[in-house]
C-alpha cells in the first residue's frame, strides 16, 4: 500500500523540490495547514494583475505534498486565479471520481504530471495531501485579489 503510494515518480517530484523556497519581496504570502496529518505549507506570490507571475512555497509535509508543490512550482506561470480554481477542481475529480484517470482533461499538457497522483484515490485521508499547495496558492490569490465572483 505505501509502496504504492510513495512511487518512485512521487519520490522524485518531491526530491525536485521545485519552487521551494522564499521568492525575495512577495506581494503577499499564506499558510495551510492540514489538520489531519500535520503537512503545514506557506507560499509566496508575485502577481501581474490577475496573473500569476512568481511562486515559491516552504513545506513541511509528507512526500505527496512535497511532490505536488513541486509539479505546480514547475508549471505555475500564466496561471490567474480563475484557471487556477479549475485546475484544483480537476484534481479533486481526478483523485475523488472512480473514472478520475479516465476522463482527466487537464487545461494544459503541462499538467499531466498530475495524473500520478491518481493513487490518492483509495486513501481518502491522503488526498488533501495533493491539493494543499494548490488551496493555499488559491488562498493566497484570494487574500490578495479578493474572491472569484
Amino acid at each position: 500500500m505505501i509502496d504504492k503510494l510513495y512511487q518512485k515518480t512521487i519520490l522524485k517530484h518531491a526530491a525536485n523540490a521545485t519552487a521551494h523556497g522564499k521568492i525575495k519581496k512577495p506581494d503577499h504570502s499564506s499558510i495551510v495547514h492540514n489538520p489531519m496529518c500535520g503537512d503545514r505549507i506557506a507560499v509566496y506570490i508575485k502577481m501581474d494583475g490577475d496573473i500569476l507571475k512568481d511562486f515559491s512555497h516552504e513545506a513541511k509535509a509528507c512526500a505527496l505534498c512535497q511532490a505536488s508543490a513541486s509539479v505546480l512550482g514547475e508549471n505555475f506561470k500564466g496561471l490567474s486565479k480563475s484557471s487556477l480554481s479549475e485546475l484544483l477542481e480537476k484534481i479533486n475529480s481526478s483523485i475523488d471520481e472512480l473514472e478520475g484517470p479516465k476522463i482527466n482533461n487537464w487545461p494544459d499538457p503541462k499538467w499531466k504530471d498530475l495524473d500520478v497522483f491518481n493513487v490518492v484515490r483509495e486513501h481518502k485521508s491522503r488526498r488533501t495531501c495533493v491539493t494543499l499547495p494548490f488551496e493555499a496558492l488559491l488562498q493566497a490569490i484570494n487574500e490578495m485579489l479578493g474572491p472569484i465572483k
